[in-house]
């Protein structure tokens, strides 16, 4: 079940707070939350009763992660992302890159329960704590995008796509998805326009099958001039 939702992650290393040297407590901390997470695609209950061990035993931070990953590998998606959000509440606010993680996680663990205005407000926390560093908004964008999307907010979803095309100029998802939001809003020929260069730019196998989709969806939208249903 990981497989499922680990796609959805932003990259999941564990970093702890305060300055601690190299082969220290971080680093043990680090290798164990690694292998915890690696547990879950095994056999995630086992993984969470491992990760609780853990948590009563040091209470890391690592390990309240690991057993919220857990509880989503097992599609206890409102459960996992509530621990997340809370998580990154109580992180340090000094530790802005593990907060953002974490309420990413969260988002992404409340789009999957279907839970597209928890998720819009767990990224719109993501995107505050980290919106000091333009670099690692676009992703964040992209996701809040998908969260408006799944509530028929499609002005909404275009403005945060072109947010992160600003920052992240041709970036294929990005494009695929403003496609699909300004389709929805009836303006087809930017929306040809995103989908075409969407799949020019689509470096793999799966990003010029979805390119292509969409593209056909908004050219069939375009001729009966009613936006398709996707």
């Amino acid at each position: 079940m990981l497989t499922a939702f680990a796609a959805l992650m932003l990259p999941l290393a564990l970093m702890q707070t305060g300055a601690t040297p190299a082969g220290s407590a971080a680093a043990h901390n680090a290798q164990r939350f690694d292998q915890c997470v690696a547990h879950i695609e095994e056999d995630a209950p086992a993984a969470y009763e491992e990760a609780m061990a853990w948590a009563a035993e040091a209470q890391s931070v690592g390990a309240y992660r690991c057993a919220a990953m857990a509880l989503i590998a097992q599609n206890r998606h409102g459960e996992g992302a509530r621990r997340l959000d809370s998580l990154g509440s109580a992180v340090n606010p000094a530790e802005t890159a593990t907060r953002a993680e974490l309420f990413s996680q969260a988002g992404n663990a409340w789009l999957l329960g279907r839970e597209p205005a928890r998720a819009r407000a767990s990224f719109t926390r993501a995107i505050t704590t980290i919106q000091s560093d333009p670099t690692q908004l676009p992703d964040l964008l992209i996701d809040r995008a998908r969260a408006f999307a799944m509530e028929g907010e499609w002005r909404s979803a275009e403005e945060d796509l072109s947010r992160a095309l600003d920052i992240r100029a041709d970036d294929p998802l990005a494009l695929r998805l403003r496609a699909t939001a300004r389709m929805q809003q009836r303006s087809f020929e930017l929306a040809e326009a995103d989908a075409q260069r969407a799949f020019t730019l689509a470096s793999n196998e799966d990003e010029r099958v979805g390119a292509a989709l969409v593209l056909g969806h908004v050219r069939e939208s375009r001729r009966t001039g009613t936006p398709v249903s996707e």
